[in-house]
């Protein structure tokens, strides 16, 4: 088996979790990979960090259909499903195949002429000047609304939990196929988030009493999107490939993460 490894240097158990996959990849013989180019031939990628390093690691295996696999090292981390702490159990887990691979949405995210893929969602923010935005929403070339605020998120079920929860967006389960727009502090208390079909194609439009707005996608890629300019978003072709623990469900994540149910600290 041929495993690949990306982590966060700023995490500081990165180094005790990386010699134990070192140690424990050449006890079963294993051919390990850190850092180094993805090709097909990888087998699993292994994202030590939070979720920022789950974040670049899907967007490098989504288009090879890597399966990748997220040890937490630390912080909320609703994406990385293991612990550093269960580490050489989760290893053994999937040595022997005692997990499941999740199909997970991927946003397709279209300004000018770049094309990029999300697992989380993409925001519309103010510009350094922090004026309000005005952004024009379209679905399916169908006027929705004219979003007047801080921003816009169009996120993904997988990012239904990340920036669209703490902008009072719903919690989606992850393997839906849909849209979540949710607005970022609307000027006017009417507007809510949406959901609409995955299928469907959602542009949005910068307006004119705002000469730019920011474009962040997945946290990690920006790009500048100036007055009438329009960014296209929908469903991309292809699915992010997850690795979660064979027996827990989602809730059960969501409930430990959230602190749920009178839970102590995890």
């Amino acid at each position: 088996m041929k495993i690949a490894v990306v982590y966060n240097k700023k995490k500081s158990q990165f180094k005790e979790a990386l010699d134990k996959i070192k140690t424990w990849t050449a006890k079963q013989g294993h051919q390990l990979l850190i850092d180094k180019p993805l090709t097909k031939t990888v087998d699993y990628l292994l994202a030590l960090g939070g979720d920022g390093t789950m974040l670049r690691a899907v967007r490098e295996a989504g288009p090879l259909e890597i399966p990748t696999m997220g040890i937490n090292l630390g912080g909320l981390g609703f994406l990385t499903a293991f612990q550093s702490s269960e580490l050489e159990r989760a290893l053994n887990d999937l040595d022997h195949h005692r997990i499941r691979i999740e199909q997970r949405m991927l946003l397709s995210v279209r300004f000018k002429n770049e094309n990029f893929i999300a697992l989380n969602d993409a925001t519309f923010n103010m510009g350094t000047d922090a004026r309000l935005v005005e952004l024009s929403t379209c679905v399916n070339d169908q006027f929705l609304t004219r979003f007047t605020g801080d921003g816009l998120i169009v996120s993904t079920p997988t990012g239904s939990t990340a920036y669209s929860l703490a902008a009072g967006g719903p919690i989606l389960y992850p393997d839906l196929s849909v849209m979540i727009l949710t607005p970022i502090c609307p000027h006017a208390l009417s507007a809510r988030p949406v959901v609409v079909p995955a299928q469907d194609t959602v542009t949005v439009e910068v307006g004119y009493k705002n000469p730019v707005a920011l474009l962040t996608i997945d946290g990690q890629e920006r790009r500048v999107v100036e007055t009438g300019e329009k960014v296209r978003l929908s469903q991309a072709d292809l699915r992010a490939r997850i690795v979660m623990p064979e027996k827990v469900t989602f809730f059960e994540i969501l409930r430990r993460k959230m602190r749920w149910g009178g839970l102590p600290d995890a």
